[in-house]
C-alpha cells in the first residue's frame, strides 16, 4: 500500500520451517517461581443484584432489556424495556448472572478449594458511583461490597487484581438528552473532548483510596478495542443509531479512552504509588494475525492489522503515538495528540497487559474491511471453540508475545485473559472440558518456550474465567468457565438465585499447575 518499507515476517515460525504439530512443556525449564497463575472475571457477567443497594443502570442493562424503570440513569421509562437489536441472544440479562453478590463467599472458598491465589475482577462503575459522578454521591452499600470481597480474598490467601472498567458504563453518563455522551464526546469542531474523563478520574480515585490499602495491581480499562469498536454497531454495548458509525466513532472514543487512562495512572503515580506500593496499567486484545503466505504483501497485511487493533491504544502508550499506517489509511479520522497529550499519554503504564485468544491467516486485499487494514481474515486448518470467532494455535501466543516484546523494547507482560467456549447443558457434560485442557497446556507451553528461548519478560496468565457467566451477547449459551454453573434456571430462561458450581477437568489441571 505503499505504507514504508516491508515489515520482516514475524518469527518465530514460518511456511518454509513450518508450524508445530504437537506441544509440551519438556522436562529442562519451568515456570519462574514467581510466575503469577490466576482466574478473572466481570463484574456485569457475574455479579447479578443489578437493581439492588442503590446501583444505578449501566448501557449493559439497557442493551439486554433488562427492567430499568425507576434506576437511577435508567432510560426506560416503562416494561418490557426494549431490547437491542444486536443482543444475540434476547431476554438473557445480567439481572442476576452467577449471583456473586451474594455468594462470594461460597465463591472465594471455592478459590481456595482450588489453590487459586490471583484474581482479577473488575469494579461496577455504576454500583459504587450510581449516576457515574462522585459529586452526585457515593453509594456506600456498593463500597462496602468490594470491601468485603477484598477482605474474603485476602483472608484466603488470595489476591485482589481490579480492573476499573470491565464495559459497564453508568447508563446516566450516555444520555445525549441530557447532555452526556460517554466516551464519545467532541467539541463543536469535532474533536474529542473528554467530557467523561473527570468522572472516571474521580471514580479510580475514590477506589484508590477505599482499596488500594489491599489491591496492588489496578488496570484502568479491558479491551478498548471490544467496547468502542464493537461497541459502535458490532454487537458491544452500546450499539446505539447515534453513535452506530463504526468509521468514526471507535476513533473518537479511542482518544478519549487512552487520555483518561492516562490522566487515571498520573493521578495513581502522584497521589498513592509511594505510600500503597501498586502498580498500574491497561489491558489491550488482540489475536493474532499470520500471514497466509510469504509474500510481502501479505506480510504487510498481517502487521497492519495488528497495529489496527493491538497497535491502536499500545503504540501511544509506549512509543509516544497511533501506529503510522493508521494515521496515513484513516486521515482525519484518527484524532490527532496535542504535545501536552503525548506527554501525558507517553509511558503511562508499568506492564503491558494482554489479552489474547485465538488465530487466524490474514491476506492483503484491495478492499478496506474491517477494521480498515487492508486484510481479510480466515481460519482455515485451525480448531474452532463453541464461539463462532475463536479459533485456536498456540504458536499464535508465543508470535504475538514476541511481537509485543519487538516492537515496545521487552516490557513485562501479563497475559490478562486467555480462554476456550464449549457447550455444556449439565455439570457431568461440562466435566471433562478435555479441548479446554489441551487449549490451556499447549498455549502455555508456548508462553513457556516464549520464556525460555525467546527471553521475552511474561510474568504472568489469567486464565478466562473462573466460572461459566453472562457471556455479553451471547447470553449463557457460551460457556468459558474452568468452573460450571448450574444457573437454575428459571421456566422464561433466567436464571435464579439456586445456583450450583462444580469444578471441570481444567479446574483441576490448572490446580495441578499452579
Amino acid at each position: 500500500l505503499g505504507l514504508g518499507p516491508c515489515p520482516p515476517y514475524p518469527l518465530p515460525y514460518d511456511h518454509t520451517t513450518g508450524y508445530p504439530a504437537a506441544y509440551d512443556y519438556g522436562s529442562a525449564e519451568s515456570f519462574p517461581s514467581s510466575f503469577i497463575w490466576g482466574l478473572g472475571t466481570a463484574a456485569y457477567q457475574v455479579e447479578g443484584a443489578y437493581r439492588e443497594d442503590g446501583r444505578g443502570a449501566s448501557i449493559w442493562d439497557t442493551f439486554t432489556g433488562a427492567d430499568t424503570v425507576g434506576m437511577v440513569g435508567g432510560v426506560c421509562e416503562a416494561a418490557p424495556c426494549p431490547v437491542n437489536e444486536e443482543m444475540e441472544a434476547p431476554g438473557a440479562t445480567g439481572d442476576v448472572a452467577c449471583d456473586m453478590y451474594h455468594s462470594f463467599k461460597e465463591d472465594v472458598a471455592m478459590m481456595r478449594q482450588q489453590g487459586l491465589q490471583h484474581y482479577r475482577f473488575s469494579i461496577s462503575w455504576p454500583r459504587v458511583v450510581p449516576t457515574g459522578k462522585v459529586a452526585d454521591g457515593v453509594n456506600e452499600r456498593g463500597l462496602e461490597f468490594y470491601d468485603s470481597l477484598i477482605d474474603e480474598l485476602v483472608a484466603n490467601g488470595v489476591t485482589p487484581y481490579i480492573t476499573l472498567y470491565h464495559w459497564d458504563l453508568p447508563q446516566a453518563l450516555l444520555n445525549s438528552q441530557n447532555g452526556t455522551f460517554g466516551w464519545y464526546s467532541t467539541s463543536a469542531d469535532g474533536r474529542p473532548d473528554g467530557q467523561i474523563i473527570p468522572h472516571f478520574v474521580d471514580f479510580a480515585d475514590l477506589c484508590f483510596q477505599r482499596f488500594g490499602d489491599r489491591v496492588k495491581t489496578w488496570i484502568t480499562f479491558n479491551e478498548a478495542w471490544t467496547f468502542l469498536y464493537l461497541g459502535s454497531g458490532g454487537g458491544k454495548a452500546p450499539c446505539i443509531p447515534e453513535y452506530n458509525n463504526i468509521s468514526t466513532f471507535p476513533y473518537i472514543g479511542g482518544h478519549n479512552v487512552l487520555l483518561a487512562h492516562a490522566r487515571v495512572v498520573k493521578l495513581y503515580r502522584t497521589k498513592y504509588q509511594a505510600d500503597q506500593g501498586g502498580r498500574i496499567g491497561i489491558t489491550n486484545n488482540c489475536d493474532w494475525r499470520e500471514p497466509l503466505t510469504s509474500d510481502p504483501q501479505d506480510v504487510g497485511a498481517g502487521e497492519r492489522c495488528i497495529e489496527f487493533e493491538l497497535g491502536w491504544f499500545a503504540d501511544p502508550i509506549f512509543l509516544g503515538d497511533y501506529p503510522p499506517a493508521m494515521k496515513e489509511l484513516l486521515g482525519s479520522r484518527l484524532p490527532r495528540f496535542t504535545p501536552e497529550e503525548q506527554e501525558l499519554v507517553n509511558g503511562s503504564a508499568d506492564f503491558f497487559g494482554l489479552n489474547h485468544y485465538g488465530t487466524g491467516w490474514v491476506q492483503n486485499t484491495d478492499e478496506p474491511g474491517e477494521p480498515e487494514c487492508y486484510g481479510v481474515v480466515s481460519e482455515d486448518g485451525f480448531p474452532q471453540a463453541q464461539s463462532t470467532w475463536l479459533y485456536g494455535a498456540a504458536w499464535g501466543l508465543r508470535k504475538l508475545l514476541n511481537w509485543v516484546h519487538r516492537r515496545y523494547s521487552g516490557p513485562e507482560i501479563i497475559v490478562t485473559e486467555g480462554g476456550w467456549s464449549l457447550a455444556a447443558d449439565t455439570a457431568a457434560e461440562a466435566q471433562t472440558d478435555t479441548q479446554r485442557v489441551a487449549y490451556y497446556a499447549n498455549y502455555t507451553s508456548e508462553m513457556l518456550k516464549a520464556i525460555h528461548e525467546d527471553g521475552i519478560n511474561v510474568s504472568g496468565y489469567f486464565a478466562w474465567s473462573l466460572m461459566d457467566n453472562f457471556e455479553w451477547e451471547k447470553g449463557y449459551s457460551e460457556r468459558f468457565g474452568v468452573i460450571f454453573t448450574d444457573f437454575g434456571f428459571d421456566d422464561a430462561g433466567q436464571p435464579t438465585v439456586n445456583q450450583s458450581r462444580t469444578l471441570k477437568d481444567s479446574a483441576c489441571w490448572f490446580s495441578k499447575v499452579w
